[in-house]
């Protein structure tokens, strides 16, 4: 959940921005992957995490055409996309491709609660937020704040199959709060080969050189795509949802301790999706991997400052001055995202809501074997667009 609060009044300052050519969905791709990486190896990787920085960044995006410098150079540099005119052709695209995929149940929607009264979004950024980001808007009386988040909530659930409860708290709102922004991502997909639950036993896991636990852990042996990265030191495994148009991506070290350096690389801009495509190929692999349920809540006001995101937290040069109808400067003071997901023999489940508030101030035979013993990265992705959904990290504490 994120909270803005309006500053005193001030100039409006407009930037015009220079448009270059639109960016295409693998660039797009790219580009969420590499935010993906940096946003998880800032996460702690000492227990096992989800995220969604997709939908962190679908709000980001969105919140970029509703900004001026110095807020507005960071959020593109950290996004890792060049100018507005990207973020529009970039996120329609993605948006399409997202509402096409077959074989899985996924739900990514966003929703703007606007103040009842005269408030509304900048005509502008409201255009974007219907033809980029699909988004619907309502209005709202946050001076009954019980009822207003009571009604957010209601609505995250709804979109996330009741698996993120209480984004947004009463004591969030009140009669200065003007807008809140509301992504929300569900996602639940069948192993196009299931695993047999009388195959899965508890087996050693490896959380680090000098101490291993049991886990439950799934074993199968078929066709997978199947790769190795010498750059990352690590396997690479590929698992399809039926419909073979989402899959799950995990990237296990070689080594126990491996995963930092892997997360590093990744988070340094080494290309993960172009070492997926050059070195993966379909072949049988003997798979034994953990079944998991994973819950984390983070604290974005934490974590973006680290990626770069810093000017929309200052109360006086946050850069918020397109976002609303009316001159009322904005600020970020507070930014939560809780991500659920479960990984069993049929498959996988998975949803992540992301809030925003604004207030007034006040290989051949035999089979290759993949066994996820040790601390691992893993990615739910859409194959036809390459977008990552989901990022995480499995690693049990004793």
């Amino acid at each position: 959940m994120w909270i803005i609060h309006i500053l005193f009044p001030l100039f409006l300052v407009f930037q015009s921005n220079s448009f270059t050519a639109a960016m295409d969905a693998k660039a797009l791709a790219s580009a969420v992957a590499k935010f993906s990486a940096k946003f998880c190896n800032e996460l702690d990787k000492s227990k096992s995490v989800v995220s969604s920085p997709l939908s962190a960044e679908i709000l980001l995006a969105l919140l970029t055409l509703g900004t001026t410098d110095p807020a507005h150079t960071e959020l593109l540099t950290s996004l890792g996309i060049p100018d507005d005119e990207s973020i529009r052709s970039g996120f329609a695209l993605v948006t399409e491709k997202l509402k096409s995929i077959k074989g899985v149940t996924l739900n990514v929607a966003n929703k703007v609660y606007v103040m009842k009264g005269d408030y509304d979004l900048h005509s502008e950024l409201k255009q974007d937020a219907i033809k980029v980001f699909d988004a619907d808007f309502e209005s709202v009386d946050f001076n009954a704040a019980a009822a207003a988040a009571s009604l957010i909530n209601k609505w995250v659930e709804a979109k996330t199959n009741n698996r993120i409860k209480d984004l947004i708290s009463p004591d969030s709102l009140d009669g200065l709060t003007r807008l809140v922004l509301v992504n929300a991502i569900y996602f639940k997909g069948t192993w196009a080969k299931q695993f047999d639950k009388h195959n899965t036993m508890d087996q050693p896991f490896h959380v680090t050189p000098s101490s291993t636990i049991q886990v439950p852990m799934m074993y199968k042996e078929d066709d997978f795509r199947y790769g190795e990265s010498e750059a990352l030191n690590a396997q690479l495994l590929e698992m399809n949802y039926v419909g073979g148009e989402a899959s799950m991506l995990v990237v296990l070290p070689r080594k126990v301790d491996g995963l930092n350096g892997v997360l590093k690389k990744l988070a340094d801009g080494y290309d993960l999706l172009a070492d997926v495509e050059k070195n993966m190929y379909s072949t049988k692999v003997q798979v034994t991997i953990p079944k998991f349920k994973i819950e984390t809540e983070i604290d974005l006001n934490d974590l973006l400052p680290k990626l770069g995101i810093k000017a929309i937290f200052e109360q006086s040069t946050s850069g918020l001055t397109k976002v609303l109808n009316c001159d009322e400067p904005l600020y970020v003071s507070k930014a939560v995202q809780k991500a659920f997901i479960e990984v069993n023999e049929e498959g996988a489940e998975a949803a992540a809501a992301t809030g925003m508030v604004m207030m007034m101030r006040c290989a051949p035979p035999p089979s290759l074997e993949f066994r996820a013993d040790r601390p691992f990265l893993y990615m739910l992705t859409v194959n036809n667009a390459r977008t990552t959904l989901f990022v995480g990290v499995y690693n049990e504490k004793q």
